[in-house]
């Protein structure tokens, strides 16, 4: 009785066939989904962080030019 129970539930050849056609694809589909998405969050991230490296460099470059023009006047004068 017991066996007839488990036997009921265990696939067979042709349900495991429409669970390696049908299911496997599925998953791999989702995977790489989730794999653009992070990666295009990651993208999002990195281009913020750049961006604010690149107005750290302008702000320094700025503060080094003006220490130059000061440094040239004071001389001049």
């Amino acid at each position: 009785m017991i066996n007839n129970i488990l036997a009921f539930w265990t696939p067979g050849p042709i349900e495991l066939l429409i669970l390696i056609l049908f299911g496997i694809p599925v998953l791999l589909i989702i995977l790489f989904a989730r794999f653009l998405l992070r990666n295009k969050r990651e993208n999002v991230r990195l281009r913020l962080e750049v961006g604010k490296l690149a107005e750290e460099l302008e702000q320094m470059r700025k503060q080094v030019e003006e220490g130059k023009k000061d440094k040239s006047s004071a001389e001049s004068g």
